[in-house]
């Protein structure tokens, strides 16, 4: 199972420039909404061979842009049964980078994807974790309370008002 389908990743970008990223550029672009009408699924049969030609190359891209997104998030440790649009955002983030290819790189995507890796990063060290509790966990209580505090600096607490 997928961390994110191809509508995912047509809702985190449009169809205009997901076809620019994912049409190669040997082939003639097709039609705006026919990007679109190919990942929903849709009857491409009235464009011409050339264009569905081109659509299946452009979907064929974007599967193996989402493939690497997804082996990208199982080696941080994500399940590949964990479904979240957390994780739906995060692998349409990658996939993007992916389609994007190095020569037509912009900063935004970059900052964008390095975010991501920051992301998997700090899940794979424990910091925080991507993966939602299960129903059987145990629930936290709204009654405790923790206060923790760092060593003072220099010796130890004031003995005098004076001494502050």
């Amino acid at each position: 199972m997928s961390f994110a389908t191809r509508a995912d990743l047509l809702a985190r970008s449009n169809a205009r420039r997901l076809a620019q990223l994912a049409v190669p550029a040997d082939k003639a672009m097709p039609p705006d909404n026919a990007l679109r009408t190919a990942i929903a699924g849709g009857d491409i049969s009235v464009y011409t061979a050339d264009e569905r030609a081109a659509l299946a190359l452009a979907l064929d891209a974007i599967d193996t842009a989402l493939a690497d997104a997804d082996e990208l998030l199982l080696s941080h440790g994500i399940p590949a049964t964990v479904q979240t649009t957390l994780l739906a955002r995060l692998a349409s983030t990658v996939a993007l980078y992916y389609l994007q290819g190095a020569e037509r790189m912009t900063d935004d995507v970059s900052k964008a994807y390095e975010g991501v890796i920051d992301t998997l990063k700090s899940h794979s060290r424990g910091v925080i974790s991507l993966i939602p509790a299960a129903p059987t966990d145990p629930v936290l209580s709204d009654d405790a309370v923790m206060l923790e505090s760092s060593p003072r600096r220099y010796g130890g607490p004031p003995r005098f008002w004076g001494d502050w």
